[in-house]
């Protein structure tokens, strides 16, 4: 037995879950440690390092693809995690969906991941890897798949450097699941008339919601800075479908995100409920 299987032993890492293993929560797997936090976007990486009680101590971003920002700043990260684990948000090149009639069977979480075919059947893309949000009370489910290719790079890139995955996600679906499951345990509001808007480091997904069904759904990625043409022709459907009771919820990254200080006006007079919270995306990513 080497000295490190019985210093977990001795301090109960041992019987952690692990790091990778994802049915459980980031603060199960890494309690009272410090974490990093790292965004994939288009052309640029942002990341967060997280103390000992799992709360933002600080950020930084950086133009460049995952493995040209992750040969500068693997160091750094290693040092600022725990042996080197690190958590990712894709935050480019994936596509959200809304189906029905998905598979719900017993242990569907654990089979999507081992074999997604059984789940999604025909829709399934041996390229790609796939998360599902299931609607609680209807038959509709978001579907979320990346490239397989792009998770691959990513993880190679992390092993050059000394990085290991022990999570990755999609930032924009995780938000959008989020935001949906706060509003459907919310009487008040989850049976009214909703435009449901999430943002992410460029990529924006619109979800709008009725009597609690999911009606319709619109999703891009890589929308570059200032692009107002193609935000403008994602949100016209869902405006020009608008009661005047309408409500609009809106869920960013970050508290005065991209999309508020940019895209804000394009809701002419209709109030919008900005739900984000600060640091939104890495404190879900850290509590989940």
């Amino acid at each position: 037995m080497e000295f490190k299987d019985i210093k977990d032993v001795l301090t109960f890492a041992a019987f952690r879950p692990e790091a990778d293993n994802p049915r459980y929560a980031w603060p199960q797997r890494f309690p009272k440690q410090r974490s990093v936090l790292v965004g994939v976007g288009r052309g640029q990486c942002t990341w967060a390092c997280l103390d000992r009680k799992g709360q933002v101590e600080s950020v930084g971003e950086a133009p460049g693809d995952f493995a040209e920002v992750a040969s500068h700043m693997a160091d750094s990260w290693r040092a600022s995690s725990e042996d080197g684990w690190i958590g990712l948000s894709i935050n480019n090149r994936f596509i959200i969906s809304l189906e029905h009639n998905l598979s719900r069977k017993k242990g569907w979480q654990e089979e999507l991941r081992l074999n997604p075919k059984t789940i999604l059947g025909t829709k399934y893309d041996r390229t790609k890897r796939y998360a599902v949000h299931h609607n609680p009370e209807t038959s509709a489910s978001l579907v979320m798949a990346c490239d397989d290719s792009m998770v691959k790079s990513i993880e190679e890139a992390m092993r050059s450097y000394g990085l290991r995955p022990a999570r990755i996600c999609v930032g924009l679906f995780a938000t959008t699941a989020h935001l949906l499951n706060r509003i459907s345990a919310d009487n008040a509001i989850k049976n009214q008339d909703l435009i449901v808007a999430t943002w992410i480091d460029g990529s924006l997904c619109l979800v709008r919601q009725k009597a609690g069904q999911w009606q319709d759904l619109r999703c891009r990625t890589g929308i570059g800075p200032g692009d107002e043409a193609t935000v403008a022709q994602m949100l016209r459907p869902f405006l020009d479908k608008a009661e005047p009771s309408t409500r609009i919820l809106l869920m960013e990254d970050r508290r005065g995100g991209g999309f508020s200080s940019t895209y804000l006006p394009m809701f002419g007079e209709r109030h919008v409920t900005d739900m984000t919270e600060e640091h939104n995306l890495w404190n879900l990513l850290a509590r989940h």
